[in-house]
């Protein structure tokens, strides 16, 4: 697969570099062993100087050769051309022979025409190389070239590199835009040229099946690799372009003095045949004649030009629209292409050249490359990109923050009931409150919620596509977009618009149907279930795109075999972080619907098989569906009758495309059957009219009849209206309130929590307290006082207050004095019964509330003034049936309490007997000790 190019000997310098080394070589036999290294770094220096005249001449006196001495046949009397040995091909009637071998226009002749980092002028073949000749790169230049690793897609190096060049025909843009056009519509084209003046005549006739022959040659890639013409069709559109100009120029190299047209043909194997009718091939053209030169006589279907800024097309096209500007620019490889622009936006089809002309001066737009990209940054670099690209997952995002204004506005001016018919709630399913398996994902309880979903949704835009966004640097972001290669770019190989909302929507279907299963009673909300769907669906691209070895057949030489890989680590991070949470919080409902949502979507994209990509970076729609392979080891390949399959990740493991869409098929209605059963059958003894206080606010079914009438009210009748409760009040502290700093004053604070129907607040704000306590009202003990006058008191109690709730109840705290002197309230405090309901994710509401002074409170300087003070106070909610397993925990945590402490007193009453045997086992050994000293 590599190839050697060596320098021609047009020039004498050869000799002259040898003469030269030999002498510095007898220099150093002859010099002292203390002027050695002088010698070998002077010989160095020498030698580098003569390779690098060497070079100069070589490209002077090949220069010499002037392009039009080449094309009238004429050339150096003393170069070798390599392979202008005659080429003895035999054809049916042996007439084909008489063409070959000739000295033609075009000789086999390379000259290096720049080192690397300078520019090559090269029409024809260029060659990228080592100093030693192994072909780095392989390219069909047209002009001029840059001769840089970056600009040829070559691997980075550090050491010297060349540019090699081999005259060809300058082939126009007629013939390159029909060979792209052939490329396109999935053709192979497949060279021919004439036996004689007959096939000319005939040209695409069938008479002239006969006359023409195939010009059977082995195909070379960008990499330098060597390829049969069966495997041309796995490379991307514009490489297959670029081997048929190369092959061109060598069909032509053989047989100058002959016409070559091409057939485009369907199988690459036929266009290994030496004869072909032209009745097999769907398109057939005349590309060169000896006497007019490169000709295309085909029809050929329009390109259009690219028309999005920082972008342009390498194929000569067409602009879409009349009254677009056809703009010529040139990519930073020196290569033509088009682009086509509104009137008078031209100029932002500029951005490349002023990108280029800032990066030598070390200014960049942020952020610069492709691979400091992720995808959760697409939307704060341009997000009117992002929406225009994706607007499938911006639908979503914007949706999620419209509803969450919506329960906003239900919480604070009494707005839609979004509460009670979105969220997912099991006793709702047996009315057939089927929506709620999509709506439960556009409600969340607060905004880090949203904004947490947010965030894993935009690291899932690359599911849908991948948005042309302009870097830094001039590149795009986009791989096979732009005029400026970028070899950092990110892949579009997403599902699009319309299969990327489906996969939304059946991933939380189904892990709502999943979460039933759990807990049937449990509330459900928030997208969370969402963003693993799309996270599964992420999953199967990528293994289908390793699976089926997708570098080789994109448009942009570049491997993505490790970014795919490290894609898949991101994800796989945040699955695990899940698995961690979901572990540590014991919340199993969360993580099996996370879960089942992640295989469904891994799933749908195995059952649909969306087209991977908008185009621009793989040849066709599925290129990862292949022909099964039956014996891979063996070598037997199946055949164009076998079925097709997918590979994941590996090919070892492949599957028939059949067998997986029934399975994946199976897998879901499974899901839904069983999802019906548990409603139906398994939950049979669930009323549908029970209901839950999610944020103060009810979840309950809507389509239940109402009670009074009978009559079915959507909507409009409560079902948790009336129902006892148990408001869990815990009172911890009371601050900010000014105590008289007398020695001799002392308070007890007592904190009062009751439960009223109607609003106790007046038109001016006040709050009344003049009503009696009712018989329901709790109070806490008297508080913690430990530091003398002027300390703020201290509870850490639990009030236990049965209500019954209503949307019109409030719940009112008074702050007392009950020191005999002054028996008075001090401070009081009102909210809304559904405020203090409003919990967080630890199932509980935290407040800490503002106190309003009552008037008359005292007299004199023992006169205390709660306005201004807070309260710090805990709200929770518990059922009736609750209250015996709380206090069954309570006991059991007294419990193990009481058990803990008597061990420890048990361990401290041992150490101090031990401490006791150790200080008399001293005492008599220091007695025994005396009396040893006194005998």
């Amino acid at each position: 697969s590599r190839r050697r190019v060596f320098v021609p000997r047009a020039c004498a310098m050869q000799r002259v570099s040898t003469v030269l080394g030999a002498r510095l070589s007898g220099r150093r036999q002859e010099a002292s062993p203390r002027r050695s290294w002088r010698l070998r770094t002077s010989r160095r220096a020498g030698i580098c100087a003569v390779f690098a005249a060497a070079l100069l001449v070589g490209a002077f006196c090949s220069r010499s050769a002037s392009p039009a001495a080449e094309v009238l046949g004429g050339g150096h009397p003393g170069a070798r051309e390599l392979g202008a040995a005659p080429v003895s091909l035999a054809a049916a009637n042996g007439t084909i022979s008489k063409r070959l071998g000739h000295a033609g226009p075009l000789g086999d002749r390379w000259f290096p025409c720049a080192a690397a980092g300078g520019t090559c002028h090269c029409t024809g073949t260029l060659v990228f190389s080592t100093l030693l000749g192994e072909a780095m790169r392989e390219v069909n230049a047209d002009g001029e070239i840059r001769c840089t690793a970056e600009a040829l897609g070559a691997p980075s190096h550090l050491d010297p590199r060349l540019c090699w060049c081999q005259a060809g025909v300058p082939w126009g843009d007629d013939v390159r835009k029909g060979l792209a056009s052939m490329v396109r519509h999935g053709l192979t084209p497949r060279v021919e040229i004439a036996s004689d003046d007959e096939a000319l005549e005939a040209q695409c006739d069938m008479q002239g099946d006969g006359h023409w022959h195939g010009c059977v040659t082995m195909n070379k890639r960008w990499d330098a690799t060597v390829i049969p013409q069966v495997l041309v069709r796995t490379a991307p559109p514009e490489e297959q372009l670029d081997m048929a100009l190369r092959k061109l120029d060598a069909c032509h190299r053989l047989a100058p003095q002959s016409a070559l047209r091409v057939l485009g043909v369907r199988s690459a194997q036929s266009s290994d045949a030496m004869e072909m009718a032209v009745a097999n091939g769907r398109v057939c053209s005349i590309v060169y004649r000896a006497d007019s030169g490169p000709v295309w006589t085909a029809k050929t279907s329009a390109i259009h030009c690219a028309t999005d800024p920082g972008t342009c097309t390498t194929t000569p096209c067409e602009c879409r629209r009349a009254t677009d500007r056809k703009l010529v620019l040139k990519t930073p490889q020196g290569r033509k292409c088009w682009a086509c622009a509104e009137h008078g936006k031209e100029h932002t089809f500029r951005v490349n050249a002023l990108a280029e002309h800032m990066e030598g001066q070390g200014l960049s737009w942020w952020p610069p490359y492709g691979i400091n990209c992720p995808p959760i940054l697409w939307a704060f670099m341009d997000w009117r990109m992002v929406m225009s690209e994706c607007p499938a997952v911006s639908l979503i995002m914007v949706l999620m923050f419209v509803t969450l204004l919506f329960r906003r506005s239900e919480e604070l001016l009494g707005g839609p009931p979004w509460t009670r018919v979105a969220p997912l709630f099991g006793p709702t399913l047996k009315r057939g409150e089927v929506w709620r398996f999509f709506t439960f994902t556009f409600f969340h309880i607060q905004f880090l919620d949203l904004f947490q979903n947010c965030l894993t949704l935009l690291d899932t835009l690359d599911v849908e596509g991948t948005p042309p966004i302009v870097l830094g640097d001039g590149s795009n972001l986009k791989c096979g977009v732009g005029a400026k290669q970028n070899f950092m770019c990110y892949p579009s190989i997403g599902l699009g618009s319309t299969h990327t909302l489906g996969v939304a929507l059946i991933s939380a279907m189904v892990g709502g149907m999943c979460s039933t299963w759990i807990t049937f009673r449990a509330v459900v909300t928030g997208s969370s279930t969402l963003g693993f769907g799309l996270s599964g669906a992420i999953v199967a691209l990528y293994a289908l795109y390793a699976g089926a070895d997708l570098d080789q057949t994109t448009s942009v030489q570049r491997s993505f075999q490790d970014w795919v890989y490290l894609r898949l680590i991101f994800v796989g991070f945040h699955i695990a972080m899940e698995w961690i949470r979901s572990i540590s919080q014991r919340d199993a409902t969360g993580f099996f619907a996370h879960n089942a949502a992640f295989i469904a979507g891994f799933s749908y994209v195995l059952y649909f098989l969306p087209p991977m990509g908008d185009g621009t970076l793989l040849a066709n729609d599925r290129p990862y569906v292949v022909p099964c392979a039956y014996d891979l080891h063996g070598g037997q390949f199946a055949d164009s009758s076998a079925p097709n399959c997918i590979r994941l990740f590996t090919q070892s493991y492949e599957y028939e495309v059949t067998d997986v869409q029934r399975k994946m098929l199976l897998m879901f209605v499974s899901s839904v059957l069983f999802t019906a059963v548990n409603v139906v059958v398994l939950q049979r003894r669930v009323e549908s009219t029970e209901a839950m206080l999610l944020a103060g606010l009810e979840v309950s079914a809507v389509c239940c009849p109402n009670k009074a009438s009978g009559s079915r009210a959507m909507g409009q009748s409560s079902n948790i209206e009336g129902k006892t409760i148990v408001l869990w009040v815990e009172v911890f502290e009371a601050a900010k309130i000014t105590v008289p700093q007398a020695a001799d004053f002392v308070w007890d604070p007592v904190l009062e929590v009751r439960c009223v129907n109607e609003d106790p607040r007046g038109r001016g704000g006040s709050i009344r307290v003049s009503e009696p306590s009712p018989p329901d009202a709790k109070r806490t003990k008297k508080a913690n006082m430990d530091s003398g006058p002027g300390t703020q008191p201290e509870w850490k109690e639990s009030l236990f207050l049965p209500t019954k709730y209503s949307k019109s109840a409030f719940v009112k705290l008074v702050l007392y004095d009950t020191n005999p002197e002054i028996r008075t309230a001090l401070g009081v405090v009102a909210l809304p019964l559904s405020q203090a309901m409003r919990f967080n994710r630890r199932e509980f509401c935290e407040l800490t509330l503002k106190l309003q002074a009552v008037a008359g409170a005292g007299s004199g300087a023992s006169i205390i003034k709660a306005q201004g003070g807070t309260i710090h106070v805990r709200f929770r909610c518990l059922e009736v049936d609750q209250l015996g397993t709380l206090r069954r925990r309570v006991k059991a945590e007294i419990d193990d309490g009481i058990r803990k402490i008597d061990f420890m007193e048990q361990k401290k009453a041992a150490l101090q007997f031990m401490a006791g045997q150790e200080n008399a086992l001293g005492a008599d050994e220091a007695a025994a000790a005396q009396a040893a000293l006194g005998t």
